[in-house]
């Protein structure tokens, strides 16, 4: 017994010393370490103090509570010390509680006194509120601070304290720009248990998912309140919140710009091989999805890459450079949400290039279950039946394919606007107007229905703007290096803004109530579109940037559509969505009156983007060939879509009655 007291009088002795303690705390946290990192990191610097580290070191060894590995030479905390220091922290922690005085765990991870002065600070450093304003609003902080039945502050408890105070004040500005953004505990624990089932890439999801929350809230307290109020209030749809303003939505990438400038990514991206000559395509499309696909939300148009074809000697060996190349890129993608990657190949005089790049991506086709890439094929005159062949085997088999006669564009429709440069375009399109709640609010009186219109455009072409002003201040920042290092964006390559607009169908023919006279109905769809370009062509005129009207896909259908069942209670047109864009089918070319066939003239009037999908689902392969045949001749542009369901449990493609061919399961399948 009296030895086990003298054991724990010597131990407490040991905890006298705030150097012994110190030492203890740096063992805990930073593991193993040798005698000099130990005595650096401890403070004890100078060759004068060598003594006194080196006694202190002596006095932890012979109490056990560290160890000495002599093979690594390397000292460790033992489970002895690590129960010492727990003991020295609640001793620490329970003198505070004694003292009556009151701490903050603070964001910065240490403990230290409260200072309502920090307070002051604060309020007038983040809130740009003066000193005397500060110091009352402080003052009533401190007193409730004070009242509360805790020794421990945090800084969010104090943040949020503040906030209160602000409220109460009528002081909401302020408070938005103190508002500490995340997302709540609970929220994060049924991420982290995968309630809803939807972790395809594990935690990456969840780091995903919740910094797009972090800067959905960042938007929300810091984007001009109008605007906000009209996309909350269903008027406008600003897509992805996470990312909206933080990169941009489309860019277009040219292989010939690339080469020419022969990127150096080694001060941005260290981690990456330098290559003297990036002109092979199973290294420069790799490359440019790793580094692009963290910059860009929705979609990277890669144009030009037959020159990084040149160097292969024979043609036969086209199809599987392509296909590897392809695979070796969908190594590098992150998640299911990351952009799409549309590659242009023009069809030439000689098409044997294009057809053994296709069979490529029939290669890839059978490799993969949820596709990251797709073809746009560009060509002027006629499109050779060979070719049109295996397109239509590649869509049968979930490939996606674009024809556009006209010219560049992404899988969502939208324009390479300036054509004729081989620069960086960047496309920003994730406005959208919600046109049916225009519609139900003008009474059947089209002329109101267009005046409504130019008064929506113009605060959405200004939030644009806004949009565009964002991103570029990221890029000066160096916060997307691809973007400005690589391209060398703004100064090389120009911006495209587009207003999209949602439910130009519904609201003209449904709602304002020409679904009976259809060539009128068509006369108003077109002084509709003419109205937008007239204020979008005054808005160009005051700006250097390209601005159009597009009707392209994103996800503000369905919640319009909610938003407005719930402000216009039961409609008298039931709609399962909203329509953006065409989709045509057999039925619709081969009947000449259909509204989809005769809706195909604007594509000559929408400036920025138009979405038209050619349906050959459940088409027989021949059948398939022979829609595709009619419709490259008579259709400028289309996306061929064959619906495909994928396997939840082996990632098959599944073929009957949505029960997998491979494994029978009748797992509720994914749509691609």
């Amino acid at each position: 017994m009296e030895s086990t007291s003298k054991r724990v009088r010597m131990i407490f002795s040991v905890m006298a010393s705030p150097n012994r303690i110190d030492i203890l705390r740096i063992l805990n946290s930073k593991g193993p370490l040798t005698y000099s990192e130990l005595k650096s990191l401890a403070g004890f610097r100078s060759k004068k103090e060598s003594g006194k580290f080196a006694y202190h070191l002596r006095k932890l060894l012979r109490q056990s509570l560290i160890g000495l590995n002599k093979a690594e030479r390397r000292y460790a905390i033992t489970n002895l010390g690590k129960l010492v220091l727990n003991l020295a922290r609640q001793i620490e922690e329970k003198s505070i509680i004694e003292s009556g005085k009151m701490y903050v765990r603070t964001s910065n991870q240490n403990i230290e006194e409260f200072n309502p002065h920090k307070i002051i600070q604060c309020l007038v450093r983040e809130a740009n509120m003066s000193l005397e304003q500060s110091t009352k609003i402080t003052e009533e902080v401190e007193n409730k601070i004070y009242k509360t039945p805790t020794s421990y502050l945090t800084s969010s408890l104090i943040r949020n304290c503040v906030n209160n105070v602000l409220l109460e004040h009528g002081l909401e500005e302020q408070m938005n720009k103190l508002i500490r953004i995340g997302i709540p505990i609970y929220d994060l624990n049924k991420k982290l248990n995968n309630n809803t089932g939807l972790l395809n890439n594990g935690i990456n999801d969840v780091v995903i998912d919740i910094s797009k929350s972090v800067f959905s809230d960042y938007l929300r307290n810091t984007f001009p309140k109008d605007v906000l109020d009209m996309h909350f209030n269903g008027e406008i749809h600003l897509d992805d919140l996470g990312n909206w303003g933080i990169c941009p939505d489309t860019i277009f990438i040219d292989i010939e710009n690339i080469l020419e400038r022969s990127i150096h990514l080694n001060v941005q991206f260290p981690y990456l091989p330098h290559i003297p000559k990036p002109d092979d395509v199973g290294i420069v499309l790799p490359l440019l999805v790793s580094i692009f696909q963290k910059e860009v939300s929705k979609e990277i148009v890669i144009e030009n890459i037959l020159k990084l074809f040149d160097g292969i000697s024979s043609n036969n060996d086209i199809p599987l450079t392509f296909a590897n190349s392809l695979l070796k890129s969908s190594f590098s993608i992150h998640s299911l949400n990351s952009p799409f990657i549309t590659i242009v190949l023009p069809l030439k005089d000689n098409d044997e290039v294009l057809l053994n790049i296709l069979h490529g991506y029939l290669m890839y086709l059978e490799k993969v279950s949820i596709l990251k890439f797709g073809i746009l094929v560009s060509f002027s005159n006629h499109l050779p039946n060979k070719v049109v062949e295996v397109i239509a085997k590649i869509t049968r088999l979930g490939g996606k394919i674009s024809l556009s006669r006209t010219s560049i564009r992404s899988s969502k429709g939208v324009f390479k606007m300036n054509n004729s440069t081989n620069l960086p375009v960047i496309s920003l399109h994730s406005l959208s107007l919600n046109l049916p709640h225009l519609a139900y609010q003008s009474n059947k009186d089209e002329t109101y229905f267009r005046t409504k219109l130019v008064l929506l455009l113009k605060p959405s072409l200004d939030a644009m703007v806004s949009k565009k002003d964002m991103i570029f201040d990221n890029v000066r920042r160096g916060l997307l290096p691809a973007i400005s290092n690589s391209l060398v964006f703004p100064q090389s390559g120009s911006t495209n803004i587009l207003i999209n607009l949602t439910g130009l169908n519904e609201s003209i023919f449904n709602i304002l109530g020409y679904s009976d006279n259809h060539e009128e109905g068509i006369e108003i769809v077109k002084k509709v579109i003419k109205t937008a370009n007239d204020v979008i062509s005054h808005f160009d005129k005051k700006n250097y940037d390209h601005f159009g009207i597009s009707i392209i896909d994103d996800n503000s259908p369905n919640r319009f559509l909610q938003l407005d069942s719930e402000k216009f209670g039961r409609m008298s047109h039931t709609f399962g969505s909203y329509s953006q864009g065409l989709t045509i089918t057999k039925n619709d070319l081969d009947k000449e009156n259909s509204i989809s066939r005769n809706l195909l003239f604007l594509e000559g009037l929408l400036t920025g983007g138009f979405s038209v999908k050619l349906d050959t689902t459940a088409l027989s392969l021949i059948d398939a060939i022979g829609l595709l045949s009619k419709s490259v001749d008579f259709i400028p542009y289309f996306d061929i879509i064959d619906k495909q369901v994928v396997c939840g449990v082996c990632s098959s493609r599944v073929l009957d009655n949505n029960i997998c061919s491979v494994c029978k399961s009748k797992n509720p399948p994914t749509l691609t």
